[in-house]
């Protein structure tokens, strides 16, 4: 069975947030901010998803920040089930793509400092309609080697 092609460019941001919002449970800014991390490192690898793709995020398993994980599984189709993702306990809002085929290329994005505080707390709804009009730019900080 092949594999469906994920394309950043194609896909629309409205459409993938209420994905990731019914496979989440609710609408938050950090699933919002995982849900963008994953159309950026799909975007700057060159992945179509799936299986050309692994990501480690560096949160740890504590909500609210942990909800990253579930946004960046939802755009990039990195699972654990497949394997292809994972969690380590470094409480930072930053994950790392590796795009797996071809040439390898490293990805490095970083919530900005600032805007994980503010997330923690508020409205979690008007927070991710926030999340959701920002550029990439105001949202993160990347690296790709």
């Amino acid at each position: 069975m092949e594999m469906r092609a994920i394309d950043p460019r194609a896909i629309s941001l409205e459409e993938l947030v209420e994905r990731g919002a019914e496979f989440h449970g609710h609408l938050g800014p950090f699933l919002v901010c995982g849900l963008r991390m994953g159309l950026l490192a799909l975007r700057e690898l060159g992945s179509s998803g799936h299986s050309d793709l692994r990501a480690t995020v560096e949160t740890g398993t504590i909500p609210p920040l942990s909800c990253l994980i579930d946004g960046i599984q939802v755009a990039t189709g990195c699972t654990l089930g497949k394997g292809n993702i994972q969690a380590t306990a470094h409480g930072r809002p930053r994950a790392v793509f590796i795009k797996a085929r071809g040439l390898k290329c490293h990805l490095k994005v970083e919530l900005q400092p600032e805007l994980a505080e503010r997330f923690r707390s508020g409205d979690a709804e008007a927070l991710a309609r926030e999340v959701m009009g920002m550029t990439e730019e105001a949202l993160f900080r990347w690296e790709l080697r």
